[in-house]
């Protein structure tokens, strides 16, 4: 069977890299020293979480292959990885117990978390975070950006104590280094996938900065993210989600605003659900939904089975028909019998929704409040709480975001 060093020596592999390290624009190699790199990481995942032989070399193989995709650029590069190693190796590969994974996490190894990873999965998706040391730097950074900071750390060490997973960040950097390795956006990365690699596996994370703990820097807003959904025939830039958007950025939290697909023949539960799955959905998600998307959101996660951190739903309803007829049409694909169920999957849900509303009947929209939210709040005179009632901003639910 072929091995992952045999396909390192491929000329296609070798040369594909050797593409990408030329037209690379960032200061982080992506070519074969990133490669070699994420190789070295894996490695050293596997002898401290045990991993057997036979997984490990599967995994080696998955990291060999998983930026190939980027000779032809970055965007979906996950999936041109995929289709290139289908097309070169698949012969070879197929008799790999590991085969469908191996080609599922070099997919998704570009995308945000879609719902109950594997261990497959989030191997690769930590040992390719994890090469964020200064050995990733290509020799001319500093005259493409500024990552100094990147500069300053030597390298990381794993280990296991006890039932702790334990990150220990090797640096030169000076006093404020916790501070500004707290700030940086790629951060996010490396808590949230040596996160949810450590819970997997059923282990707490504690990340040091020189042997020292750096907890208080490791807030839960790194690990929290934000989706704000639109209603039918909605726009993300619609209502008062701009503005919310806004605010939360403003407060360093991360925020998705997706554009969902609207209109008669284009609107339905998939293709809500193709949207939602690109996007970082987990236990640490707070999810914002307006008119039908809370309903979809709860038929999403009790499809899916995805675990939330919270649920704030404004003006949510449920089998409810006679708006139009094309809101009806639209909608009646998100509608559900079980909706109780949603509560499986988050167990902090709140509910906004006004006295007068004139395309849900109030009646529809407490019934749906009382079946599932443990938090309600009625606003007197919202309308449909959207702009056309005044809603370009909305300050009551900031205070539960």
């Amino acid at each position: 069977m072929i091995s992952y060093k045999d396909i390192l020596d491929d000329e296609y592999i070798k040369n594909a890299y050797s593409t990408i390290d030329k037209i690379n624009t960032y200061a982080f190699s992506h070519g074969l020293q990133h490669i070699n790199n994420v190789c070295h990481n894996m490695k050293t995942l596997c002898q401290i979480l045990k991993i057997n032989k036979e997984m490990e070399e599967s995994l080696l193989i998955a990291c060999v292959l998983h930026d190939v995709g980027q000779k032809d650029g970055r965007e979906n590069h996950g999936l041109k990885a995929r289709l290139i190693t289908e097309k070169l190796f698949s012969n070879d590969l197929k008799q790999d117990k590991y085969y469908d994974e191996i080609l599922h996490s070099i997919e998704v190894h570009d995308h945000k978390s879609i719902g109950d990873e594997s261990l497959f999965c989030l191997l690769l998706k930590c040992a390719d975070t994890l090469d964020f040391t200064k050995k990733r730097l290509v020799t001319d950074c500093k005259n493409k950006e500024l990552y100094k900071i990147w500069e300053d750390i030597e390298d990381i060490k794993i280990n296991l104590k006890n039932n702790y997973f334990i990150l220990n960040i090797i640096t030169s950097g000076k006093d404020n280094f916790k501070e500004e390795f707290a700030k940086q956006e790629f951060t996010k990365k490396i808590v949230c996938s040596f996160t949810n690699l450590a819970h997997k596996v059923n282990l707490m994370p504690i990340f040091k900065i020189n042997g020292q703990e750096i907890k208080e820097y490791m807030s839960q807003k790194i690990l929290d993210n934000y989706i704000i959904i639109h209603g039918s025939f909605g726009s993300s830039n619609g209502n008062w989600f701009p503005w919310l958007k806004e605010k939360l950025e403003n407060m360093d939290l991360t925020v998705d605003v997706p554009q969902m697909p609207v209109g008669m023949g284009v609107q339905n539960f998939e293709s809500w659900s193709y949207v939602l799955d690109k996007l970082k959905v987990d236990e640490n998600t707070i999810i914002i939904a307006h008119s039908i998307a809370p309903i979809f959101v709860c038929k999403y996660l009790i499809t899916k089975k995805i675990k939330v951190k919270k649920l704030i739903f404004v003006c949510g309803f449920n089998n409810y028909l006679g708006i139009s007829e094309e809101y009806d049409t639209v909608n009646k694909p998100m509608f559900i019998d079980n909706l109780m169920d949603v509560k499986k999957y988050c167990d902090n849900i709140i509910c906004y929704y006004s006295d007068n509303d004139p395309y849900v009947k109030y009646e529809v929209e407490k019934a749906f409040a009382d079946t599932i939210s443990n938090e309600q709040h009625i606003i007197h005179n919202g309308g449909h709480i959207n702009s056309e009632s005044g809603y370009t901003e909305f300050e009551e639910i900031l205070e539960n975001v």
